[in-house]
Formats: C-alpha cells, structure tokens, sequence
C-alpha cells in the first residue's frame, strides 16, 4: 500500500554499529514541555527520566523548526525527519478546496477499523518513509515494527507505513486499522477482555506526593482550568468514565501495560535484528489542556510518569537484556501556560480570543472591498494559524486568490493581538525560490492554507474561558527534550542546537540504515560514540 516513490531519494547508508541495538525504543509524550525535567527533577526516582539524565545524551531544549506545533505534524517529524513541507501533514485537520471539506490527518474511506466501529485510519497521507519503514525494507520484513497510543494519529505517524501493527484506543478497547492487519492478534483481543481501560473507572486519581509539595506550581484550584465531568477541578479527580481515564496518568499507565505486553507477544528484542517499538503517551497533552503548565494535576502526572517509565525500562532490561534497548524520548509539542495565570496583576497582559473576531475582519474586509459573498461566506475553514478561503464565493465575484489573500492579509493584521500573516501565494514564492523559514517549513502547496497567522505570544484563540492549548511559533510551543540512551550513545548534556527533525537521521546512523529521504535534520554526530 505504498505510493510510487516512497523509498527513494535516500542518503548513503552508514556502517551499522559493532553492537545493534535488538530493540529500539522511541517514547513520544504528548505535550512534554522541555522545562519540566527541571522544574520536577527533585522529584523523579532513579531510573525514569533520570536515567536519561544521568547516563544518557540530553539536549534539554530541542525544538521544532515549523509554526503548526500540534501532535499530528509532531509525530510525523519525528520518524520521517521532515516537515510537513517535504511530509504533508500540514495539521491535525486542514480544509480540502475540491471536496470542500476538512480532512483529518489519518482519515482513510478505503480502510476499516479493526477490533471496534469507527472511521477507518491509515498513514496514506503520509508522503516518504519511516525510520521503521526502511528497518522492514532492510531486513527484508524480519524486523518487527509495533506502534502503540492512545491517539490513532500518533500511533500511524510514528508507525509510517510498513508497521507491523499500529495499535490505539477506542471506546476502551485496543484496536488497528485494516491498513496493518485484518484482524486482531489473540493477545490484543485477551487484552481487551481483561478490562485494561475498565478497571480504572471507579477509582480516584490521588497526589503522588504530600499535597506541600506541590506549593512550586502554586494553588490546586485556579478558576482558569477546565474540568472533565464528574473529575471536578481540584484534588482528588474520581475516575467515573472513559473521559477521566483519558484525562489522568491512568492512561499512560494502561498503554506502558500494554506495550510491554507487546514486545512479549510479539517477540521484539529476541534476536540479533532490531526490532522498533514507539510509543506514545498522550496524557500530559489531555491533562495539560485542561490544568496547564503550572498545576497541581501536571506536576503529578510528570512524576507519574515519571515511575511509568522506570517500570517500563525495568522490564525491558529483563527482557531484552541490559545495554541491549536503545531508546529515544521526546515530545510533539509543548504547551502554553493560562492567559489568566500569567497574566495576573497586568492590565495588559496575555488575552483569549474568540477566533469568530478573525473571520469577521476578513470577512467584513473582502465584503467592503467586493460584495456580499454568495454561499456560506468568504471563510471557508480556520484553525489557528491556518485559514482558507472560499472558492466558490471568489469564483462568484470573479476575485483572484492572491488579491483576496492580501485583502484578507490587512484584515488580520490589524486585529490587536495578531503577530504576523503571510499569504500561502507568498509562501508558495519563497518555497520556489528555496527560502527556509518556519512557516515555509510547515507549508505543502496541495494542502496549506491561504493564510497563516500567528497571534502574540500568550494569546489563545478560543471561545472557552478556561483551559490552554498550543499550536503557534512561540518557544513555550516549539521547545522539547531530546533525550537518548542504549547502545552507541555517547552520554552527557549537550549545548549544541539540536531539532527533533534529527532525531530520524541520528536513529538510522545508528541502525546502519539510509536515512529517509527528504529528510531536513542533521545526524547528531557528537552523541555517536
């Protein structure tokens, strides 16, 4: 199910190093912001995140060179080493001018669901190959590749598309798409008899630590944050269903049960080819939405995982063997902290949004420059930073795109709060011409929008009151650990700059691989022993 071209464009293999690794280990946490390994480092045991920091290679402050930081273009740099200029995910969901619809980054009509209803999934928007594409390809399918998330977008980005599997929750149940296989493995469906999300409902998420502790991030009960029904604001937060599951460190626990349930089943790490298992926990990002950066519920859920992943690193020292596991940590994004919280006490300061106010300028720009629209309107899609026009109103009206996209441009820039615009005629010029920025960096023509802009730092576009989000260029957004460990690995923390686009091209050094074509990062050469 591959398309044409796939695998080409590769770079010159390197030797394979003198000790594979069996099993390589990619952790992808949703929404790890690089300042929480220090901000909770008093805090953390010996051997989660620690043993990255003690004995690993750390890059504290990577970070991300395109303006879409949310968790679908973030999963899909990570394994490919490209962005969506080069890999096509533009967004989560970006808008289809010609079916004149969104388009949801792992949508898949030709697909099924497999081991529960829903709509089918796929990488087939993924443009170019995996990491765990060219380990199949190299080892002529002997290599086992197995993807696990609590998101089915995190599980295929990573996953690309000769996975042996990519699994994710729905409605309680672990399930793949049609895509990988056409039925379930015995394990999975035992694992989903035996109530492995189920058994959390009913119970109460707890601090980990005396409620004192948690004074570094200030008062549990902020008006700011959201709740999940039945959870409420404060601590402790009653589990009652899948949504407070969802919303609590439970999560990541039942999908660390889970993948290590996997390399059993499947047999990873038992020989001398490697095998590479990702994972992708997604609790950091539901409880961070909700609480932000600077609550009680994520300072507890960091620590929280925090032990996770030192159950996880024990069993795969038992299991594959000691110096035999090389694993890589990182994040798709960060995150940006309460207007309300930050802004306390300035009467300037950080504000939300309603993103109606930025259509209703363009809208009202492009009415007084050419009419009343015909149809739905002038505005056919936007989500931060990107917005599409309609092509049936400037059809209607005879306007061209690049005039209306200027016209559209003055619009959005003269709304306080608005950072920057550009015009996706412009971007398809510098993208010619061979500029690099990180906006040009996040745009695919077939796919990108009309107009990208970007709000000022701490401003949120949304019409709640509570609760944060990221998706913009800031550095609270762009900026995530890199964290390496396991066999070729030089340790220590390095001062270097370094992208998660290189995490792709390092990883196949070390696996003797060609790197994925289209490939934008560098080989992080000063951590390679």
């Amino acid at each position: 199910m591959i398309a044409t071209g796939l695998l080409a464009l590769a770079v010159a293999a390197a030797p394979p190093p003198a000790v594979p690794p069996r099993l390589v280990v990619v952790i992808a946490v949703d929404q790890l912001r690089a300042d929480y390994l220090d901000r909770f480092r008093p805090w953390f045991g010996p051997d989660g995140f620690n043993r990255f920091l003690r004995t690993g290679a750390v890059y504290p402050r990577a970070r991300y060179e395109h303006v879409t930081t949310e968790t679908c273009p973030g999963h899909a740099v990570m394994l490919t080493g490209s962005y969506a200029s080069v890999n096509g995910i533009v967004a989560n969901q970006w808008y289809d001018p010609v079916q004149e619809r969104p388009v949801y980054c792992a949508e898949d009509g030709s697909v099924t669901l497999v081991g529960a209803r829903g709509a089918g999934r796929s990488p087939r928007r993924l443009l170019g190959a995996t990491v765990g594409d060219l380990l199949k390809l190299a080892t002529a399918g002997r290599s086992r590749v197995v993807t696990v998330s609590a998101k089915d977008r995190s599980a295929i980005m990573l996953g690309g598309h000769r996975a042996d599997a990519a699994y994710w929750i729905v409605d309680t149940l672990f399930v793949t798409s049609s895509w990988y296989r056409r039925d379930l493995p015995a394990w999975v469906s035992a694992v989903n008899r035996s109530g492995a999300v189920t058994r959390y409902f009913g119970t109460r998420w707890e601090r980990l630590l005396p409620a004192s502790a948690y004074a570094l991030v200030g008062p549990d009960d902020v008006a700011a944050e959201a709740e999940v029904e039945g959870m409420g604001r404060t601590f402790p937060h009653r589990i009652v269903d899948l949504d407070g599951f969802d919303h609590s460190p439970m999560a990541d626990q039942a999908l660390a049960d889970f993948a290590m349930r996997a390399v059993r089943e499947e047999g990873m790490g038992r020989d001398s080819i490697p095998d590479l298992l990702a994972i992708g926990f997604s609790a950091t990002d539901r409880i961070g939405h909700l609480y932000g950066p600077d609550s009680h519920e994520i300072m507890d859920q960091v620590i929280r995982l925090d032990r996770t992943l030192a159950r996880l690193f024990a069993f795969l020292d038992r299991t594959v063997g000691p110096g035999r596991t090389l694993i890589v940590l990182t994040a798709d994004h960060g995150v940006a902290p309460l207007p309300e919280k930050l802004g306390e006490g300035l009467p300037d300061g950080p504000r939300r949004i309603d993103p109606a106010v930025l259509d209703s300028a363009v809208s009202l720009a492009l009415t007084d420059r050419y009419g009343p629209p015909s149809g739905s309107g002038w505005v056919s899609y936007d989500e931060l930073p990107m917005l599409y026009l309609s092509r049936t109103a400037l059809a209607a009206r005879k306007v061209g795109l690049e005039t209306a996209e200027r016209v559209a441009q003055a619009a959005l820039l003269a709304v306080p709060g608005v950072n920057d615009a550009v015009t996706g005629v412009e971007l398809t010029r510098l993208r010619a011409a061979g500029a690099e920025s990180d906006v040009i960096r996040s745009y695919y023509p077939a796919r990108g929008a009309d107009l990208y802009y970007f709000l000022d730092p701490y401003w949120l576009p949304t019409t709640e009151s509570t609760g944060t989000d990221h998706g913009s260029p800031w550095r609270y957004d762009q900026e995530v650990p890199l964290l390496w460990l396991g066999p070729g690995v030089r340790p220590g923390v390095r001062a270097e700059p370094a992208t998660v686009a290189d995490l792709a091209p390092t990883l196949s050094r070390l696996l003797g691989l060609d790197t994925p074509g289209g490939a934008q990062g560098r080989v992080l050469g000063e951590i390679l022993r």
